[in-house]
Parts: structure tokens; C-alpha cells; sequence
């Protein structure tokens, strides 16, 4: 299949290595919607199901010379999105022109469904696809199916996961909280975490536009205040404290008056650094029309983030009002402050270690060959798309000291090189 979509794809040529080089220096992406159709009915969907009734397909040559046009403005970071992009009969064909053009990193935002046939999967992975971010809203079927109308959702989505693993495609998730889930959040990490290993998550406060504002209106009550949720979050985060994981959630529509202390983990009260297509071939910065969509108070212009905050969601305000805001009037301390270890010490869980994606990475690549060299792990590394820093040197050693510490993986200095290899037993530390 892959070696037929190869021989599908239009004439492009790779665009020359002489794009801006600041480029490569932030973590630029570029998403294109593809479409606003999905097979999936989130009752907190920000989109108006309206958008859905009229042909609404970007067209594959657009879609072609977005691409194209982007990479050439420094982008290395590619997103497909919608809607729900795995019901584009052609995303095979985009994935491998993204590659075939020259992008590091490709991904796609999807409900799960569709990729828990693995045969699919496969072929969108010998396209060149590297990471695949999901948007799971349960740690049980109940909740899961009931949330995004999809009988057997949960399930499949279990089963993805498990086809993307055997593949070594990068994993990430997204949970937009609401009344029905936000307790759970302990529960969903335990799930997907602790006995997943999973370890790339963002936690978002939903959009009071589209589907779930029409929710709202009908008295569905999946609405809930973030000052509510916030006490369930930090329970959330305890679970990667007490072991010590570097890398917690990410936070999205919030912020820091009503999380403090979280505010290096928050998405978009400051820069996205994303430009994005949608299906009608309009393009935008989402930093800007991030600002459009939000409000600050009186009481703003007294917190210490003030010219740094873009504010609090209008959406939100609409149906919640603002007093939840409270200026903070100095930079608050750390969730953390005091309970970091040393990296890598108390990364374990039921003596089952809980490793980041850089260092899956690594273990994988030892899995193929042991020991090698660092030049031989890069080599081996780039075939893999389980992480995104593979061609940088000092991610890889960072990774392979830890797990290092971890007593996964050993280190020997023979004829001046260093020699990594995996232990046989590892060790709880």
C-alpha cells in the first residue's frame, strides 16, 4: 500500500535547506483542517455541527500548496486536523507528501476510530506520519462513548493505541474537561499513564461555542466553573509527582489567577506559535485569534502576569462571568517547589517504570542493537518516530543519562567513545 501511494503522489520537489534557520529555534506548526465532517457527536464540541451539512472538504491542491508554502515560511511541524481527518479518503497521499517535501514531524488530531484497524494505521505510518494526538474524555467506556456518541469508541480507541505502540508512533492526548469527567481525572491517569504509558497530555477547559454551547442552552449541564475543576487537576498532578515525571499535563484555557503555580505548564494564556487552515481555505494565527476571543477586567490590570496574559475566554465569561478572577499580586511558587527529586529517581510505579518519549526512544533503539555508539543511536533513532528530538544530541544523551539513574540502561567509555547498552534486569531504583 505504501509503496502505491508513493507512486500516486504528484511531482514536488523538496523545497531547499535554506529556509530561515530561526525556524528550527521554536516549536512552529503548522495545522490544516481538512474538513469540519466527523463520525463522532461530542456533546463539548466547539464546532457548530451546522458546519457539517455543506460540502466542506478543502480541496487536495489547496491542502498541497498550503503545505508547500508553509515549509517554505520555516515550518517543520505539520498537523491534520478537523473535524475528523481520518474520514479524508486521500490522508495517506498527505502524509506522504509532507515527507516527500521535507517535514520532521507530521501528526494527526483524530477520535481514535478509524486507526484501530490496524492494516490503516500501518499504512499511514509507512506514509510518514509520527505522532497521532487523541482526544480521549473517559477512563471508562461508559463515560467515553457517552461523551462523543460513539458506541464502542472507548474500545477502539484502546486498541489504536495498542496498533500505534507496536508501530513506535508518538502518542498524545487530549481531555476536554467538563461536569461528567473532571472528577475522574486521578482515574484517568492511573489508566493511561501508570499502565498505558502514555505520557503526553493536555488538559483542556472547553470552548462555550459550537455543539457545546447549544448543550448548554438545551440544559444538558456539561458546563462546569474551573475553579471547580481546579482542586481535581491538582489531584491530577500529584499522580506525576509522586513519581517524578518530567513532563505533567499541559493546561489549555487556562489561567495562572486560577491555577497559580501552574502557569509554566499553560497553553495559550501566552504564545501558540501555530498558524492554522480551515477547511475553507482561511488562514489565521491562532495567537491572534486566541486574543479576538478573549476579556480582561479592571481587576487585571493589578496581576503580575498582566502583560504577559491574553486573558480570560469570552466563551467562558458568557456563561460563567468573570468573578472567578482574582489577580495575583506576586509570581506564586511552584505546584512542585520542594518535591522534585533527582531526575530519574522514583520514576517507577508498581516496579514498572513510567518513561517519557525521549526515553522509549532509547530503549527502543536498544532493543535493535546493543550497545552503540551515539552517531550509530541517531542513525538508528531517526526511523523511529517515537519522540521529536532524535537530531538533537544533547535530548538523546539527557534521555540515556536518566534512565541511566533509572538503572535501565548502562554507559562504557571504550577507545574513545561512549558505548550505550540496555541492563537485562532493570531494577526498581
Amino acid at each position: 500500500m505504501a509503496l502505491r501511494i508513493e507512486t500516486e503522489l504528484i511531482k514536488i520537489e523538496k523545497v531547499d535547506e535554506h529556509a530561515d534557520r530561526s525556524a528550527f529555534d521554536e516549536p512552529k506548526c503548522f495545522d490544516i483542517l481538512l474538513n469540519y465532517n466527523c463520525n463522532a457527536k461530542c456533546l463539548f464540541c466547539s464546532q457548530d455541527f451546522e458546519w457539517r451539512k455543506e460540502p466542506n472538504d478543502l480541496a487536495f491542491d489547496k491542502v498541497v500548496e498550503h503545505m508547500y508554502l508553509a515549509y517554505k515560511n520555516g515550518y517543520r511541524r505539520l498537523g491534520f486536523t478537523g473535524g475528523e481527518p481520518t474520514i479524508r479518503a486521500d490522508l495517506p497521499k498527505f502524509i506522504a507528501l509532507a515527507k516527500k517535501i521535507g517535514y520532521t514531524y507530521v501528526r494527526i488530531q483524530t477520535n481514535g476510530v478509524r486507526i484501530a484497524n490496524f492494516d490503516y494505521v500501518e499504512t499511514l505510518a509507512k506514509a510518514g506520519l509520527t505522532f497521532v494526538k487523541y482526544s480521549i474524555h473517559g477512563h471508562t467506556a461508559e463515560l467515553h462513548d457517552k461523551l462523543v456518541g460513539i458506541p464502542g469508541a472507548f474500545d477502539k480507541c484502546l486498541k489504536s493505541i495498542e496498533n500505534l505502540q507496536k508501530l513506535h508512533v508518538g502518542i498524545g492526548v487530549n481531555i476536554v474537561l467538563n461536569d461528567w469527567n473532571y472528577k475522574h481525572l486521578v482515574e484517568f491517569y492511573e489508566l493511561f499513564l501508570l499502565k498505558l504509558q502514555l505520557s503526553n497530555f493536555v488538559i483542556i477547559a472547553p470552548l462555550y461555542e459550537g455543539n457545546m454551547q447549544l448543550n448548554d442552552v438545551k440544559g444538558a449541564k456539561i458546563g462546569a466553573k474551573i475553579t471547580d475543576m481546579a482542586p481535581y487537576i491538582k489531584k491530577a498532578y500529584e499522580v506525576f509527582t509522586k513519581i517524578n515525571y518530567p513532563k505533567p499535563p499541559l493546561l489549555l484555557h487556562f489561567t495562572p489567577c486560577v491555577l497559580p503555580g501552574y502557569e509554566q505548564q499553560m497553553l495559550g494564556w501566552s504564545a501558540f506559535n501555530t498558524m492554522v487552515v480551515n477547511p475553507r481555505g482561511e488562514k489565521r494565527d491562532l495567537d491572534m485569534t486566541a486574543a479576538s476571543h478573549t476579556l480582561k477586567t479592571d481587576d487585571c490590570k493589578k496581576c503580575v502576569y498582566n502583560d504577559r496574559c491574553i486573558g480570560w475566554d469570552a466563551s467562558y465569561a458568557r456563561v460563567f462571568g468573570t468573578d472567578e478572577i482574582k489577580p495575583l499580586l506576586e509570581v506564586p511558587e511552584r505546584y512542585d517547589a520542594g518535591m522534585r527529586q533527582q531526575q530519574g529517581e522514583g520514576r517507577f510505579h508498581n516496579g514498572k517504570a513510567i518513561l517519557t518519549d525521549n526515553e522509549q526512544c532509547v530503549l527502543e533503539v536498544l532493543k535493535i542493537k546493543s550497545p552503540l555508539t551515539t552517531k550509530a543511536f541517531l542513525d538508528i533513532a531517526e526511523e523511529l518516530p517515537l519522540c521529536k528530538d532524535c537530531k538533537d544530541e544533547n535530548a538523546v544523551i539527557n534521555a540515556a543519562e536518566t534512565l541511566i539513574k533509572m538503572g535501565l540502561v548502562e554507559r562504557k567509555f571504550t577507545k574513545g567513545k561512549y558505548l550505550w547498552s540496555m541492563k537485562k534486569a532493570p531494577v526498581p531504583a
